[in-house]
Protein backbone atom coordinates (compact mmCIF):
# COMPACT_ATOMS: atom_id res chain seq x y z
CA UNK A 1 0.00 0.00 0.00
CA UNK A 2 2.71 2.13 0.52
CA UNK A 3 4.38 1.62 -2.57
CA UNK A 4 1.32 2.39 -4.54
CA UNK A 5 0.78 6.16 -2.15
CA UNK A 6 4.66 7.05 -3.10
CA UNK A 7 3.83 5.74 -6.75
CA UNK A 8 0.88 8.01 -7.26
CA UNK A 9 3.05 11.13 -5.79
CA UNK A 10 5.74 10.63 -7.85
CA UNK A 11 3.07 10.66 -11.01
CA UNK A 12 1.68 13.81 -9.51
CA UNK A 13 4.89 15.47 -9.06
CA UNK A 14 5.98 14.68 -12.34
CA UNK A 15 2.59 15.94 -14.06
CA UNK A 16 3.38 18.92 -12.37
CA UNK A 17 6.87 19.81 -13.01
CA UNK A 18 7.16 18.80 -16.64
CA UNK A 19 5.43 21.58 -18.22
CA UNK A 20 3.09 20.46 -21.50
CA UNK A 21 4.20 22.46 -25.22
CA UNK A 22 0.75 23.32 -25.31
CA UNK A 23 0.81 25.17 -21.84
CA UNK A 24 3.91 27.26 -23.26
CA UNK A 25 2.48 30.70 -23.75
CA UNK A 26 3.80 33.78 -23.69
CA UNK A 27 1.70 36.15 -21.90
CA UNK A 28 3.50 39.38 -22.18
CA UNK A 29 3.30 39.59 -25.25
CA UNK A 30 0.25 38.25 -26.88
CA UNK A 31 -0.11 38.20 -31.17
CA UNK A 32 -1.13 41.58 -32.70
CA UNK A 33 -4.61 41.79 -33.14
CA UNK A 34 -6.01 43.22 -35.71
CA UNK A 35 -8.69 46.05 -35.77
CA UNK A 36 -10.82 47.04 -38.44
CA UNK A 37 -9.27 50.49 -39.70
CA UNK A 38 -11.91 53.21 -39.85
CA UNK A 39 -11.46 55.51 -42.88
CA UNK A 40 -11.15 58.98 -42.68
CA UNK A 41 -13.70 61.17 -44.64
CA UNK A 42 -10.59 62.39 -46.62
CA UNK A 43 -9.34 59.11 -47.42
CA UNK A 44 -12.89 57.97 -48.65
CA UNK A 45 -13.03 61.27 -50.72
CA UNK A 46 -9.10 60.52 -52.01
CA UNK A 47 -10.49 56.99 -52.85
CA UNK A 48 -13.77 58.03 -54.67
CA UNK A 49 -11.97 60.41 -57.08
CA UNK A 50 -10.91 58.17 -59.46
CA UNK A 51 -11.66 58.87 -63.04
CA UNK A 52 -13.14 55.08 -63.68
CA UNK A 53 -15.64 55.61 -61.18
CA UNK A 54 -16.00 59.23 -61.93
CA UNK A 55 -16.62 58.70 -65.95
CA UNK A 56 -18.97 55.33 -64.73
CA UNK A 57 -21.12 57.51 -62.38
CA UNK A 58 -21.47 60.26 -65.40
CA UNK A 59 -22.65 57.81 -68.00
CA UNK A 60 -24.95 55.67 -65.59
CA UNK A 61 -26.38 59.78 -64.83
CA UNK A 62 -27.08 60.17 -68.45
CA UNK A 63 -28.43 57.19 -69.18
CA UNK A 64 -31.03 57.55 -65.93
CA UNK A 65 -32.02 60.82 -67.81
CA UNK A 66 -33.44 58.96 -70.77
CA UNK A 67 -35.61 56.34 -68.68
CA UNK A 68 -38.74 58.49 -68.58
CA UNK A 69 -38.65 59.56 -72.22
CA UNK A 70 -38.20 55.90 -73.25
CA UNK A 71 -40.75 55.08 -70.53
CA UNK A 72 -43.37 57.45 -71.95
CA UNK A 73 -42.75 55.96 -75.19
CA UNK A 74 -43.48 52.55 -74.29
CA UNK A 75 -46.87 54.28 -72.85
CA UNK A 76 -47.49 55.15 -76.58
CA UNK A 77 -46.91 51.72 -78.03
CA UNK A 78 -42.81 52.62 -79.17
CA UNK A 79 -40.58 50.26 -78.03
CA UNK A 80 -37.02 51.70 -79.10
CA UNK A 81 -34.35 49.33 -80.01
CA UNK A 82 -31.89 50.39 -78.06
CA UNK A 83 -33.73 51.13 -74.72
CA UNK A 84 -33.54 47.21 -73.57
CA UNK A 85 -29.83 47.64 -73.80
CA UNK A 86 -29.69 51.08 -72.59
CA UNK A 87 -31.52 49.20 -69.28
CA UNK A 88 -29.42 46.97 -69.52
CA UNK A 89 -26.13 49.27 -68.93
CA UNK A 90 -27.63 51.16 -66.19
CA UNK A 91 -27.99 47.52 -64.44
CA UNK A 92 -23.94 47.14 -64.70
CA UNK A 93 -23.13 50.59 -64.04
CA UNK A 94 -24.72 50.90 -60.81
CA UNK A 95 -23.84 47.43 -59.94
CA UNK A 96 -20.09 48.25 -60.82
CA UNK A 97 -20.41 52.06 -59.22
CA UNK A 98 -22.07 50.03 -55.86
CA UNK A 99 -19.12 48.26 -55.54
CA UNK A 100 -16.77 50.82 -55.85
CA UNK A 101 -18.44 52.72 -53.06
CA UNK A 102 -18.75 49.88 -51.08
CA UNK A 103 -14.61 48.95 -51.52
CA UNK A 104 -14.01 52.13 -50.81
CA UNK A 105 -15.43 52.87 -47.69
CA UNK A 106 -14.94 49.80 -46.01
CA UNK A 107 -11.74 49.00 -47.49
CA UNK A 108 -7.83 49.31 -44.96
Amino acid sequence: MRSNEFFCLFVGALLVAVPLPSQNVDMGHPQEIHVQHQLSPEEIRDRLNSSSLQKDAKELAELCAWVPADMDGIKQGLLGKDVLEKLKRVEKLSKRVREELTRASTAP
